[in-house]
């Protein structure tokens, strides 16, 4: 499990780079040095904006819970490095967009919140969801600052780069003549995913799908932390034998069926299934829509990347590294 965790902690690390790596060195050279440092300690500051060990710390926690990593002292150095350096990472980005879009007049309304935060509290009852973040060790406060940040940054996102590209035929067809092995395909499902962290959680999920007031995708931008949250959990077509072990019996749901909820060391996954396709060679005319979403979503993508790269490049990034290397989790 401990190997499972420093190697997923590594991806998203390597897929969320603002950190230089170099830091590992330095940083795991000087871990000995490891002290209490206050929470209003500065560890880095974002065009002025600063962050503090306090937030930093609060990140982590958040980190921990979707990592499910209970016990801090069963973390290695290279394991605690990691979860600074990926949350380090995460509010330099997050306070980049958010200045980005508060600098563009994009704002959250209080309606936009206050839906959101209904829905996220829908099913629990009483005082139970005080209870969960009490059991969570989490403020209120600082859940419904982290829920408001989240909603702005993708209303920012969604408004700034969720344009449609014109349909190429030509590139498409070139493309699926060039990669026409590829589309010689297994069983596929075109599946709808949500991942959350906890058992809790999942159920709070499935009974706002039960419930039918959103439908599957709302509730992805809402619950999932999967990073096709932002795309409504829309997983497009997936060969079922390519898939973990652990998903293969959604091959079994009918259409638009829901699955059980399905843990993993991972998080806890739910299943829309909106399609399945037997084992067989795919026309032009049934892959070119995906190819026309492939080739969209990756042009999204390289747009957000290269803007955002571009918008760190640009900003004024300032990080204390002896604070980040020394204080303690």
């Amino acid at each position: 499990m401990k190997n499972k965790t420093i190697q997923y902690l590594n991806f998203f690390l390597r897929n969320n780079l603002f950190v230089v790596l170099i830091f590992f060195s330095t940083a795991c050279s000087v871990w000995d040095e490891e002290v209490d440092i206050t929470s209003d300690a500065v560890i880095a500051l974002v065009n002025g904006d600063e962050i503090t060990v306090g937030s930093h710390r609060n990140e982590i926690k958040f980190l921990m819970r979707q990592y499910h990593v209970t016990k801090r002292g069963s973390l290695t150095t290279e394991e605690k490095l990691v979860l600074k350096i990926k949350a380090l990472n995460e509010l330099i980005r997050n306070n980049l967009l958010i200045q980005e879009a508060n600098s563009v007049k994009i704002f959250l309304s209080r309606n936009e919140f206050e839906v959101a935060l209904l829905e996220a509290k829908n099913g629990y009852e009483g005082d139970s969801f005080e209870e969960f973040l009490k059991d969570e060790g989490i403020s209120s406060e600082l859940w419904e600052n982290r829920l408001k940040n989240s909603l702005l940054i993708n209303k920012f996102i969604n408004i700034k780069f969720n344009t449609k590209d014109p349909d190429d035929e030509t590139r498409a067809r070139a493309y699926y003549e060039v990669h026409k092995e590829s589309f010689k395909v297994g069983m596929m499902v075109h599946a709808f995913h949500i991942m959350v962290s906890t058992e809790d959680e999942s159920r709070l999920a499935q009974k706002a799908i039960k419930l039918k007031k959103k439908n599957f995708s709302e509730l992805a931008r809402v619950y999932s932390l999967a990073p096709e949250a932002h795309l409504g959990g829309d997983l497009g077509y997936i060969e079922i034998s390519k898939m973990p072990e652990e998903f293969g019996s959604i091959v079994n749901l009918k259409n638009n069926q829901v699955s059980k909820t399905i843990k993993t060391p991972y998080g806890y996954h739910i299943f829309k299934v909106v399609d399945v396709k037997a084992p067989r060679q795919m026309s032009f005319s049934e892959s070119k829509k995906n190819i026309y979403e492939k080739f969209s979503r990756e042009n999204q993508s390289k747009k957000f990347e290269q803007w955002l790269l571009n918008l760190k490049n640009n900003s004024n990034i300032k990080i204390n590294e002896n604070i980040l290397s020394k204080f303690s989790l």
